[in-house]
């Protein structure tokens, strides 16, 4: 990606986060730089006047005007700045979100290039906002300019300074360059360590992690993975540290030299007492607007090879993008969902996870996955909320490709309930009304989920009922164990009123029989309600067949493919792999 490309796309999210600042950043920033060099000039004017040309007044005026604009811009640059920084970063932040929650597959959650580049983007969102940096720096070409014009007017072999005043510039440019290529390479480190705190730090870990004596294992691997960062970094900076003293060794060696220099001129009567004041005063002011510039280059750089992954992400949603017609699912299901002929295999792997699967799932019936840990029951899930599309062949929804499907239109028609539930530390009633955020507020529906979900007693339990704040990290928020938060998660999964597809992914994993058994048949009712108005299909995936048992449909999954279909009685009556397993379960209760 060329640097015109990553400075044109930070220039335009600063004008669209506000346009009107960013404008009057870009003349102050300008005025700042300009000025400066010229305020030297005048006082080289005032000194040739007092000295006999008739240059003091107009050296006067150039030293007051300069020095008060200046000194205006100065003043109202830095909170601008600040101002404009913090708006850039909070719009770059709303983008990232939408970028990475809009692609409409979990195939980027997977991929580790992706997740180190996105990792890199977190971490360095700061610099996202140091477009008054970038805008400084562009400006100093104005000061820049002025130097010139200046020094030239002397001699133009003065502006060899500036050359000189180049190299540690470039030195530092040079250490930041290599130091973001450290980073970038090393970044796994930082995952690893920012993971394994997590698993020092987080409550769920904690009595594993002390049970086991894993505290000082856990916490050599942290001091591990930031050395092998640390420890390179450290010595490429010392190496960088001793160049960039050198260079300005030499700056000051030519500093000198223009100084003698220019002397003997005056001497000889080629310059005049205001060309070596000019001289004089410009050296330092160079050296200022070299270690300025190379203060802003290095964040300017660091910041553009950020946009520069920014880019890389907004290039890859793009991409990755759902770019089909924007159809609409159906509004009732006549026939059903099909697998036809689908493999797939998850993103960066090559392991065949499902096999030319050929499955009908017809309208209105319920249909129980069964098989083995990592047989492939819940990538069938998957594929079916659109969260991956196969590699090969096809889902259809009663006859048009899912991928014909609008997939946010596609996931309003489903309700789910995972194993993996997600414990959302909102109020009692947002972590419900979650499930259907167009009906959330609706008091009515909200309890009629609570009482589906049999999260009564949850709810009840509560200080201030649906009104309570959830999860330890706030002052008044209350802590709920993993049975309560799965009966939130269930209530949330009958928040939505018709769905076309139920899917049930060990959705009790985390309760009691007995609530299980209430809870299998809050889902056993609804799904034949569901069957009724909209010819809803369910999904079963469990181990337990107790709750298998209770759907029309049962589907064996055996490394990828479906090797049983049907009935529960059917499956016994063929005395295959289910009813070997039923039988075993059902022994062990016996």
């Amino acid at each position: 990606m060329t640097m015109l490309r990553i400075l044109a796309l930070w220039i335009g999210t600063a004008f669209r986060a506000n346009p009107r600042l960013t404008l009057l950043m870009c003349v102050t920033t300008v005025l700042g730089a300009a000025l400066g060099p010229i305020s030297v000039y005048g006082v080289k004017l005032i000194i040739d006047g007092a000295t006999g040309a008739d240059t003091l007044m107009s050296g006067v005026a150039v030293t007051v005007i300069t020095l008060l604009v200046s000194t205006a811009a100065n003043q109202i640059a830095g909170p601008l700045g600040d101002t404009l920084d913090d708006q850039v970063v909070r719009y770059v932040y709303d983008d990232l979100l939408r970028l990475t929650a809009g692609i409409p597959s979990l195939a980027h959650h997977e991929n580790p290039e992706l997740a180190d580049r996105v990792s890199l983007i977190e971490r360095d969102a700061h610099q996202l906002g140091g477009i008054w940096r970038m805008l400084m720096t562009i400006g100093v070409v104005s000061g820049v300019t002025t130097v010139i014009v200046m020094l030239s007017s002397v001699d133009p072999l003065l502006n060899l300074l500036l050359l000189l005043a180049m190299l540690p510039a470039a030195v530092s440019a040079l250490l930041l360059h290599r130091r973001n290529s450290l980073w970038r390479e090393n970044e796994r480190f930082r995952r690893l360590a920012n993971g394994v705190t997590d698993l020092l730090a987080e409550p769920k870990h904690g009595v594993e992690v002390r049970c086991f004596g894993l505290v000082a294992p856990l916490v050599e691997v942290v001091r591990g993975a930031m050395d092998a960062r640390r420890i390179p970094w450290v010595g490429m900076t010392r190496r960088y540290g001793v160049l960039e003293g050198l260079a300005w060794v030499v700056f000051g060696a030519g500093y000198a030299v223009a100084i003698v220099g220019v002397l003997g001129w005056a001497q000889a009567g080629q310059a005049t007492a205001g060309d070596v004041i000019l001289v004089v005063l410009i050296g330092p002011q160079i050296a200022t607007t070299a270690q300025g510039m190379a203060a802003n280059l290095a964040i300017v750089i660091g910041a553009a090879q950020t946009f520069g992954r920014y880019q890389w992400l907004r290039d890859y949603a793009t991409e990755h993008a759902w770019s089909g017609s924007l159809g609409a699912p159906p509004e009732r299901l006549t026939r059903g969902i099909r697998f036809e002929d689908v493999s797939f295999s998850y993103p960066g792997t090559t392991r065949t996870v499902l096999d030319r699967v050929d499955l009908t799932l017809p309208a209105g019936r319920t249909v129980a996955f069964v098989g083995d840990n990592g047989a492939g029951k819940s990538t069938l899930v998957k594929l079916l909320a659109r969260l991956y599309d196969p590699s090969e062949g096809r889902v259809t929804i009663d006859g048009t490709p899912l991928t014909e499907l609008d997939p946010a239109a596609w996931r309003d028609r489903i309700s789910a309930g995972f194993q993996d539930f997600a414990t959302f530390e909102f109020l009692a009633s947002d972590s419900v009304g979650v499930g259907d955020l167009k009906r959330r507020d609706d008091r009515v529906i909200l309890d009629d989920a609570v009482r589906s979900g049999e999260a009564g007693p949850v709810v009840e339990s509560l200080p201030d009922g649906l009104e309570t704040m959830l999860g330890r990290r706030f002052t008044d928020g209350v802590g709920l164990s993993g049975g309560q938060w799965q009966r939130l998660a269930l209530a949330r999964a009958f928040m939505r009123p018709e769905p076309l597809l139920m899917l049930l992914d060990e959705p009790t994993a985390a309760l009691d029989p007995e609530a299980e058994a209430a809870i299998y048949d809050r889902y056993g009712q609804a799904a034949r309600d569901l069957a009724r108005r909209t010819g809803a299909v369910t999904i079963l995936v469990s181990h337990r067949f107790s709750t298998v048992r209770m759907a029309d449909l049962i589907v064996v999954v055996s490394d990828g493919r479906i090797t049983e279909f049907g009935s529960h009685a059917d499956l016994l009556a063929a005395g295959g792999h289910y009813a070997r397993l039923f039988e075993l379960q059902a022994r062990a209760y016996r």
